[in-house]
């Protein structure tokens, strides 16, 4: 467990060294580079309000569906982490053989605790795909509504 702490440190140390000697470094533009590009280019630069505008409801809805399902799955992997690491406790030395170093229990609980930083990073991205699907997809239906009663009509717009 040491080593790999210390491998972890190492790895960041070297990535972190990389960053700023790319960052001081010049690079020579190509000639490419610096020709115009064509006006039906997919690098044509738009505000960020065109793309919203453009976004239908069916799209709002799929990603709330998507983000139900990984919310879903996000559940399961915690739910199956959990299961892991009690099986793997279950199955552990307990302290009493010394000679061998990892045990079946070991490698279980391993697994169950990357099921459950998975299944977090999952419920986190899932509700707020969920969360912006369902408030986006509330303004698309329901604008105009238009009642009949007994005696009355009445007709609301929802803004």
């Amino acid at each position: 467990m040491k080593k790999l702490l210390l491998l972890m440190a190492m790895g960041a140390a070297i990535t972190a060294g990389a960053q700023n000697d790319l960052a001081t470094a010049t690079i020579p533009s190509s000639s490419l580079l610096l020709k115009e590009l064509p006006s039906k280019s997919v690098f044509q630069s738009q505000s960020p309000a065109y793309f919203r505008r453009e976004k239908t409801a069916e799209q709002w809805q799929k990603l709330r569906r998507a983000g139900i399902v990984l919310t879903s799955g996000g559940i399961a992997c915690v739910a199956g982490g959990i299961a892991l690491i009690a099986t793997g406790e279950n199955q552990s030395n307990n302290g009493y053989n010394y000679d061998i170093d990892d045990t079946p229990g070991e490698a279980k609980i391993i697994v169950g605790t990357m099921g459950i930083a998975g299944g977090i990073m999952a419920l986190g991205g899932g509700i707020t795909m969920w969360a912006i699907g369902n408030n986006r997809l509330k303004k698309y239906s329901d604008r105009v509504s238009f009642d009949m009663g007994g005696r009355s009509a009445t007709l609301a717009y929802k803004f």
